[in-house]
């Protein structure tokens, strides 16, 4: 195709891979952290020789996950003939940072292909933004970075404009990235059509997390996926070598006023709360004017400039207290000395502890390595997303309360998991059914990863781009796809009961008529973010 160009093949992509990673390697100090870095890189090379089909590639949390699986990606597709490589990923701010990372390796802008609701065409030339814009519909690239909604709800739709990028899919090897993020109640369909990918459609299928779920089990809860083969030889002696963190969980519950007690006595520390409106009552209850918020509240763009500054604070050892959601958990290359979570879901504290020490260089007052503190604690008040969320929560806590339990070990999570599938419906909505009766249309309506009632309402964090998305609209007389995309950058989600209200309250008002288009009203607060609290719509955008 015309637009091709000699490193947009996967040959040439992975000759520069190679190159970056041998430069990278070269200029890294010796560390725990960089040794376990390049035994990974090492064992994925040596394994993409390896047969097609299932593949786990279970790596603690710092420990060079993103390239690596790359590598093993590239080589493994030019051994076997594989057409492109998929990488799915659950948050869009994991997709920015991946495909920035991925971008920065290749060098063409046209070797990635970024495919989301919410990417910003801020900075692309014209042509470029044409180029993604049609490769998009077909994901006609060689690199797809994607999100999990975009390919599971694109395999499970009955439209032609989702379905056209299907048969791409087919030859390709498809990364999963923070795999135990698929949601529980959708996981029987999910891994049946990923059974199909592989048997019959010539699919390699990577799953990435450090917290390993147990996907290839076979059981009356549970027909899990071929047998997947571990891409680290030894992964249990990565994590033992990357103990950054030791953990400690107070035996009595903690108010929010114990919780910002115990955050002022720290420079810099995380803390990780189950609800956004736990998040604010622990931003109130701190008192910090220099405090940093990060959820859900804030639009794409301000959450984009909040990590920004931890990173510098960070970097410059200034005071940086944060106080967010899970939504700084997977993929944040954030490296705090302390983190507080609340209490919650197994795999999410693990996460949590990898935004801790994450590079194993944190020093004591004398100089001398230390490990990170990771504190569990568990909220005297305050609330917990229902559903499965609330039944991994029991597990986790009880699990804890178990003797010899060891957070360090990456066995424990395929043990947990087992657990949580007995007590969770697989197939909530009964899709596979409405599959075996070929009732396409119910499927497609019934498949949604993420709850899609919600609205997304123009805020104004950035009043200069906001003002420049509406006129461009009102000029128009309707929100084209670039405008569209701008405003993603603007807003925030909230469910359509909480918008019904406010719109009631004339605190929204449509851009253009007709065009589903709204602009938030009343006010935009530099830290909390949309004010009043909205309801909790879920993590995962699409």
């Amino acid at each position: 195709a015309s637009h091709r160009s000699p490193t947009t093949s996967l040959a040439g992509m992975w000759e520069a891979l190679d190159r970056a990673q041998r430069r990278l390697m070269a200029d890294s100090p010796d560390t725990a952290t960089n040794s376990v870095r390049r035994a990974v890189y090492n064992d994925c090379i040596k394994k993409a020789s390896l047969p097609p089909g299932v593949f786990r590639l279970t790596v603690p949390t710092g420990g060079g996950k993103t390239r690596s699986s790359l590598a093993f990606a590239l080589s493994h597709a030019l051994r076997h003939g594989h057409q492109r490589i998929i990488y799915a990923i659950p948050y869009t701010s994991i997709i920015e940072q991946t495909a920035d990372v991925f971008r920065g390796i290749f060098g063409d802008a046209r070797a990635v292909l970024e495919h989301h609701s919410a990417i910003d065409p801020e900075g692309e030339d014209e042509e470029t933004e044409r180029w993604r814009g049609l490769a998009s519909e077909n994901w006609d690239a060689p690199l797809v970075v994607t999100t999990t909604v975009q390919l599971f709800e694109s395999l499970f739709s009955n439209r032609p404009g989702r379905c056209r990028k299907v048969h791409r899919i087919a030859r390709s090897v498809l990364i999963l990235d923070e795999v135990q993020t698929l949601p529980l109640p959708l996981l029987v369909p999910i891994l049946d059509v990923l059974r199909t990918l592989v048997t019959r459609y010539g699919v390699t299928i990577v799953l990435c997390t450090a917290t390993q779920p147990a996907l290839a089990d076979q059981s009356e809860y549970l027909r899990g996926l071929p047998p997947a083969r571990e891409i680290v030889d030894d992964p249990e002696s990565h994590f033992k070598a990357l103990q950054r963190v030791e953990y400690h969980q107070p035996a009595d519950p903690w108010s929010w006023q114990d919780v910002a007690e115990a955050v002022c006595a720290r420079e810099q520390c995380a803390v990780i709360l189950n609800t956004r409106k736990d998040a604010l009552a622990v931003l109130d209850a701190l008192r910090d004017p220099d405090a940093l918020h990060l959820s859900t509240l804030l639009c794409p763009a301000h959450r984009r400039a909040v990590l920004a500054e931890v990173r510098r604070r960070l970097k410059a050892g200034l005071p940086c207290r944060l106080i967010a959601t899970q939504v700084i958990e997977a993929g944040g290359d954030m490296d705090f000395p302390a983190v507080f979570r609340a209490l919650g879901p197994l795999d999410r504290i693990v996460q949590a502890a990898g935004r801790c020490n994450r590079e194993g260089q944190l020093r004591d007052h004398e100089g001398r390595l230390c490990k990170g503190e990771v504190i569990l604690f568990v909220p005297a008040e305050g609330g917990m997303p229902r559903g499965d969320y609330r039944t991994a929560f029991d597990h986790a806590r009880q699990m804890l309360g178990e003797s010899g339990i060891d957070l360090n070990n990456p066995d424990l999570f395929a043990a947990y998991f087992r657990r949580l599938y007995q007590d969770v419906c697989l197939d909530q909505k009964e899709i596979q059914r409405d599959r075996e009766y070929l009732r396409f249309a119910t499927v497609a309506e019934k498949f949604r990863l993420i709850d899609q009632d919600t609205v997304s309402l123009l805020v104004a964090y950035d009043q200069t781009a906001v003002d420049e998305i509406v006129s461009a609209a009102q000029t128009a007389g309707r929100v084209t796809r670039e405008v569209w995309r701008k405003a993603q950058q603007h807003s925030v989600a909230v469910y359509r009961h909480q918008f019904l209200e406010w719109l009631s309250a004339g605190s929204v008002q449509e851009v253009v008529p007709g065009s589903g288009l709204w602009r938030w009203r009343e006010g935009y607060d530099s830290v909390h973010g949309i004010c009043p609290l909205a309801s909790d719509p879920a993590d995962l955008v699409c």
